[in-house]
């Protein structure tokens, strides 16, 4: 089946191991061509292992019972909607479903949003050490669901299942994180939502409180993604990740930070005036004649340098909002690291940029070895080729 190309979803959001069980599933399954999908609400043993010391005085079979007495809303959903969404996951991605089968996993406690590897979904609440937080409802649970299927789709073309051209196997954009594959996967689950539940249900779920928390790279999907890469089955995301330079400015800003190491200084010999010897960011502002935040000092040795602040750089936000005063700022951005990172909107030389601040961890691959696999044969600053891509063929 050929879709229609679809309408770019930003318009309307700027201008507005095991886990064997054997319990009995749910009776909703798809077939077709696409994976043989279940609905398991009966993972008592998934959902005790999750969380052992908190089910060594509660019982996990009570918990899923009341999953069952309270996920009709999410079943009924995936029993009217299921290929639907399977096929135009595949399309819109332009990544054919590897997988025969897969179980979606219900379970009320998890300690994130989902899993897409394995798929499981929270339908209680959100789950860390003693806190709790309440799972999304109505649209925002259904967004949630065809994000962790949109993930899974992506993952697919990853290693070692990269069945695709190695160009989008191995792209840096689909490497995992929240600036990288989780917002590749957000804006395909958003464009699929809208073509399932309605453009006007999808902005309610995605401008919800829930998902303003939970999407730390928020504003590189709407500055980048949202408003550029426009997905149809015609131009499916592969090829949107194929025609992106290893070069370009959204896969700069989204590299996990190295630490910044100058030659023949130790820490020791470092000494800035005005900044605090502790502390992780490592840098000041001051304020201006227009009464804006300017970084003053900035210590090259610690977190916000790596992360590519520069003295100077005028800050207007951190995750779309504005700090008023230094403390604000200091605690704005450390409240965004930790749900995932900050997005600092920044003017520096009269161009208006992003720096993302996050935790200072390698990537599971490193980014060198994209240049080793393109350099003899490509211009990093052009366009890849795309002629071998897969995209889905019509039925």
């Amino acid at each position: 089946m050929k879709i229609p190309a679809v309408l770019s979803i930003t318009v309307v959001m700027v201008a507005t191991s095991a886990l064997s069980q054997t319990e009995d599933y749910s009776a909703y399954t798809t077939g077709s061509t696409f994976p043989h999908v279940l609905i398991n609400d009966r993972s008592v043993s998934l959902q005790k292992s999750l969380f052992p010391d908190y089910y060594e005085n509660r019982s996990a079979v009570r918990d899923m019972r009341w999953v069952r007495q309270n996920d009709s809303t999410l079943i009924a959903f995936w029993q009217e909607s299921a290929i639907h969404t399977l096929e135009l996951l595949a399309e819109l991605s332009g990544i054919p479903w590897a997988e025969s089968d897969f179980d979606i996993h219900l379970v009320r406690y998890y300690p994130s949003v989902g899993s897409s590897t394995p798929l499981i979904i929270p339908t209680g609440g959100i789950r860390r050490g003693a806190l709790t937080q309440a799972a999304p409802t109505g649209v925002s649970m259904k967004l949630n669901l065809i994000y962790q299927l949109a993930h899974r789709n992506l993952a697919q073309a990853t290693p070692p299942l990269d069945t695709l051209n190695p160009i989008i196997a191995r792209h840096p954009l689909m490497q995992p994180g929240p600036y990288r594959r989780d917002n590749l996967a957000m804006l395909l689950a958003l464009v699929t939502c809208q073509q399932i539940i309605g453009l006007d249900s999808t902005y309610e779920a995605y401008q919800s409180a829930f998902w303003k928390q939970h999407t730390p790279g928020r504003q590189i999907l709407q500055d980048y993604l949202l408003s550029e890469w426009i997905l149809s089955a015609d131009r499916p995301m592969a090829r949107w990740i194929a025609e992106e330079p290893h070069t370009s400015k959204l896969v700069a800003i989204t590299r996990t930070p190295r630490r910044a190491k100058l030659p023949d200084q130790t820490r020791k010999e470092v000494y800035i005036e005005g900044l605090p010897l502790k502390g992780s960011l490592g840098f000041s502002v001051r304020t201006d004649e227009s009464n804006r935040l300017v970084v003053d000092k900035i210590d090259v040795f610690r977190l916000a340098y790596a992360c590519g602040l520069r003295e100077g750089d005028i800050i207007r936000g951190v995750n779309g909002r504005r700090p008023r005063t230094h403390k604000d700022l200091i605690e704005k951005i450390m409240a965004a690291i930790d749900e995932g990172g900050a997005t600092l909107r920044i003017t520096r030389e009269g161009q208006t940029e992003s720096v993302v601040i996050q935790t200072l961890e390698l990537p599971a691959i490193d980014d060198s070895s994209y240049w080793d696999f393109f350099e003899d044969s490509l211009h990093l600053d052009q366009p890849l080729p795309t002629d071998s891509l897969h995209q889905a063929e019509p039925d």
